[in-house]
């Protein structure tokens, strides 16, 4: 089993690719190297493979990363199941995660902007709904809210103390901003992912 994100940028032709483009690369280079983990294709559309997992973090962190800069978002399907061979490059790969993947991308638009099909329908109901409800804050994160998330992600080790010395924040910021930002509530969805998985 593994898990393939298809993704492309929002509004990407209203910014400057390289304010945004090295952003996007710097957050898919943690999950592994190009163009075998990961493949930016089109200018602006990435596959990107991770373990089942790591999905829907890769996704937040995805997403975090990408709306650090005003004006743009992404846009992520999430496929899990297997995959038929490995090749050198990402995009000539092919199997049921694939398929998964490219089913999730189709069924987005500038408000459903991350979806999840694995091979449990069941699965996919749960977290269709959850994913719908958590987007209702996600899509909404202002930039710096996005900026902290990333960084929270990237070092889940750190405290609060830690992330507002690293940020050059007051510490109070840093947890207002992230409160807002519902952040807590959104690793509480994504530890729940983790738990449904074990079923699948």
């Amino acid at each position: 089993m593994t898990s393939i994100l298809t993704g492309d940028i929002i509004n990407s032709r209203d910014v400057d690719s390289q304010i945004w483009l090295p952003i996007l690369k710097s957050a898919l280079n943690k999950y592994g190297t190009t163009p075998k983990k990961w493949e930016i294709y089109r200018g602006d559309s990435f596959q990107l493979e991770v373990e089942p997992t790591e999905a829907l973090l890769a996704a937040i962190h995805l997403k975090s990363s990408i709306k650090q800069t005003t004006t743009l978002d992404i846009r992520l399907g999430i496929g899990i199941g297997k995959k038929d061979h490995t090749t050198s490059k990402i995009t000539e790969a092919n199997g049921e995660a694939f398929i998964n993947s490219g089913q999730a991308f189709d069924q987005l638009n500038n408000k459903k902007t991350m979806a999840l099909v694995t091979p449990s329908s069941n699965l996919n109901q749960q977290m269709e709904l959850a994913l719908d409800l958590a987007l209702l804050t996600m899509n909404a994160w202002p930039a710096n809210a996005a900026k902290y998330i990333r960084t929270s992600i990237e070092h889940p080790d750190w405290k609060q103390n830690e992330l507002a010395k690293h940020l050059g924040k007051s510490q109070g910021t840093i947890s207002q901003s992230l409160n807002r930002a519902g952040f807590d509530d959104i690793m509480k969805l994504e530890k729940r992912y983790r738990e449904l998985l074990t079923n699948l």
